[in-house]
């Protein structure tokens, strides 16, 4: 169905998931990029460990990433603040992990190739891709800087990232005319 034609049906909410994601300059000169995920339901789950009310988290978990200016990962912690089972926090150390990493192309690969499975926590591998992208967002150095000199092909700006910031398109031609790529005065196909 497309978005018009369920405009007219009745809907009842039945799962809430939300995540958030936090981006934080620290004194020292790191950042600490923080995600949150919490699960509800709009009515009360009886589970085999555990009664859950109503709008009360099933999964409560957080990660916080801490990274420098070329998104070098120098610590996580995560934690689960409610889960399901006793056991779901005991996973949450074998994220440290990501320790030494870089957040850049490929690290959603990275994460899921570490975390797989058994090796980690479903909800807690989630909130990593987008706290990857918020730490893009946060950490954009400007249009001047869209490769990094040091390693070729990494991007340290969102220009070429996208549909809409292609290095040959129209809005990099109009605001970003250093960067740009095509044929002036010409709409890129």
């Amino acid at each position: 169905m497309n978005g018009a034609s369920q405009t007219n049906l009745l809907r009842r909410t039945v799962h809430l998931r939300r995540i958030t994601c936090e981006g934080f300059e620290r004194d020292d000169g790191l950042f600490d990029i923080v995600g949150t995920l919490i699960d509800t339901k709009p009515t009360p789950l009886e589970m085999r460990e555990k009664t859950v009310q109503a709008g009360e988290p099933i999964h409560h978990m957080t990660v916080c990433i801490t990274v420098d200016s070329d998104r070098l990962i120098h610590d996580v912690v995560a934690h689960t603040v409610e889960g399901p089972h006793a056991v779901c926090g005991a996973i949450t150390d074998r994220y440290r992990q990501l320790i030494g990493q870089r957040i850049q192309p490929g690290f959603t690969l990275t994460v899921k190739r570490l975390f797989r499975g058994e090796l980690g926590c479903t909800h807690m591998t989630e909130l990593l891709p987008p706290m990857a992208t918020t730490a893009f967002q946060m950490l954009w150095r400007g249009a001047d800087d869209v490769t990094d000199a040091d390693q070729p092909g990494r991007r340290n700006s969102p220009l070429g990232g996208c549909h809409a910031l292609k290095l040959d398109g129209e809005i990099v031609r109009i605001h970003f005319p250093d960067q740009f790529t095509g044929v002036s005065g010409k709409l890129p196909k």
